[in-house]
């Protein structure tokens, strides 16, 4: 009978196991959007936990392609700094025309159109 454990890859590992260069915040993010239930990111160690049964490679791998060929569109709030997909995520962009600039929903709630205004269009 085969031992359950949990895996813990610092960023490196796991960007070594992929073959990327992905920063802490798209990691978390990334993690967010598979929505694997025993995949988890951890913050304080900056690292990727997951039981040794979870296809680790295999999902993350998948979001990535998908990222890379336009299936997902995840991009940075240039607010807030954190990663949102577009399909799953409301948002108002700088540059509606270009789809440029894109501002989550619960940061241009926040903000004024002065405030707005004056940061993302001046």
């Amino acid at each position: 009978m085969k031992q359950i454990r949990n895996e813990r890859l610092s960023l490196a590992e796991a960007n070594d196991r992929l073959g990327v260069d992905m920063e802490p915040r798209f990691w978390e993010a990334l993690i967010g959007l598979i929505n694997y239930p025993e995949l988890t990111f951890e913050p304080a160690t900056q690292s990727v936990v997951f039981p040794n049964y979870v296809p680790f490679k295999e999902l993350a791998k998948e979001w990535i392609e998908g990222i890379e060929s336009g299936i997902y569109d995840v991009r940075l709030c240039e607010h807030c700094s954190q990663y949102f997909d577009l399909n799953q995520t409301d948002g108002i962009f700088a540059k509606p025309a270009e789809l440029e600039g894109f501002i989550c929903m619960p940061c241009a709630e926040k903000m004024s159109a002065r405030e707005f205004f004056e940061q993302y269009l001046t």
